[in-house]
């Protein structure tokens, strides 16, 4: 079984840091540009001192706070749950799940922040790991707030507080869209707490049928940019969301093989080489591209849930670029 560590998965470029001080219309702006579901403040070692979700932030607006005068220290949790860089993957899923919380600061053994994890992450590595039809989504029967287009940001933060939800949907003259976790950053900063949902929701309804594919379902919300599916059952609807594929995951780690490995030796047309050499390293499971000396131009080095899936790499994302002249695939397999 793959032993998934917390630093396999976390965010380590887009850190969301914010000073105490600093307004929670500022808080907002920081977690829509990094497009994290909450900030962090730092000590003069780096070290984790207060955070404030997305969550919290939903609530704040919802009791009517200004974000322009309230500050983050005012509404952050202090002393913040934290995991370690190797702490397996599990340990900080049990947490999330235990603690209720869904935004968590990775530390190193000083406690100095090296990343941020949500489970949605967790949800996109595992599943991406997991072969299809090994597990059906498990949807939850949740209220689904639908309100006008013209309702205020603020009461659309009360309803999604009452309820718990993320996301609220709007009801459109053609049908109804998502007024998503970045929409609802995006009205607050540049709108606020009175802006209408209906200029901020983009996001779009998606609705599976029961019995839905758990890996499909973590694609599928990647590939659109949501964070839940709506379930439709016999007229009646339900919510799977990204955290209850990132839980549900946990009971089918120990399906998670080891992942296949191979490398590709690569002849292109001359004068070609950094060009390929660059698109191919834009093809999905393609790991590293080195320019070399000698009877190939590049090494290619990928990685796969499965021989067929590597090859299907090769001939689709390597071998199909009309550049390439001619390429040898080895399958590797790691010893110790």
């Amino acid at each position: 079984m793959v032993m998934l560590r917390v630093g396999d998965v976390m965010e380590t470029k887009r850190l969301p840091i914010v000073s105490a001080d600093q307004p929670l219309r500022k808080a907002a702006e920081v977690m829509l540009e990094n497009r994290m579901l909450g900030v962090v403040t730092l000590d003069v070692m780096r070290r984790p001192e207060l955070v404030l979700s997305y969550r919290r932030l939903v609530r704040a607006v919802a009791a009517g706070v200004d974000i322009d005068k309230t500050s983050v220290a005012e509404q952050a949790v202090s002393k913040p749950v934290t995991v370690r860089v190797e702490d397996l993957l599990s340990d900080a899923l049990e947490i999330m799940k235990k603690r209720g919380v869904r935004f968590l600061p990775v530390v190193d053994e000083t406690n100095e922040l090296k990343g941020i994890l949500e489970p949605r992450f967790a949800a996109y590595a595992i599943w991406s790991r997991l072969n299809y039809g090994l597990a059906r989504v498990e949807p939850v029967t949740r209220r689904l707030v639908v309100l006008p287009p013209d309702t205020p940001l603020k009461n659309a933060a009360k309803a999604m507080d009452e309820t718990g939800s993320m996301e609220v949907l709007v009801r459109r003259e053609d049908g109804v869209s998502v007024l998503r976790e970045w929409d609802f950053l995006e009205a607050l900063v540049k709108g606020g707490p009175e802006a209408r949902i209906g200029d901020y929701a983009r996001g779009e309804v998606i609705y599976v049928p029961p019995g839905f594919d758990s890996r499909a379902a973590a694609e599928l919300m990647n590939e659109n940019d949501v964070t839940r599916l709506v379930v439709k059952r016999e007229g009646e609807y339900s919510i799977v969301t990204l955290t209850d594929l990132a839980f549900q995951a946990l009971e089918y780690l120990p399906y998670m093989g080891e992942r296949v490995h191979g490398v590709v030796l690569v002849n292109v047309e001359t004068g070609r080489e950094r060009e390929v050499a660059e698109r191919i390293l834009a093809v999905p499971g393609v790991r590293e591209v080195h320019l070399v000396t000698g009877p190939y131009d590049l090494v290619v080095y990928l990685e796969a849930t499965s021989t067929s899936e590597l090859f299907k790499i090769v001939t689709e994302g390597i071998r199909s670029l009309r550049a390439v002249k001619a390429t040898q695939t080895l399958v590797t397999t790691r010893i110790g």
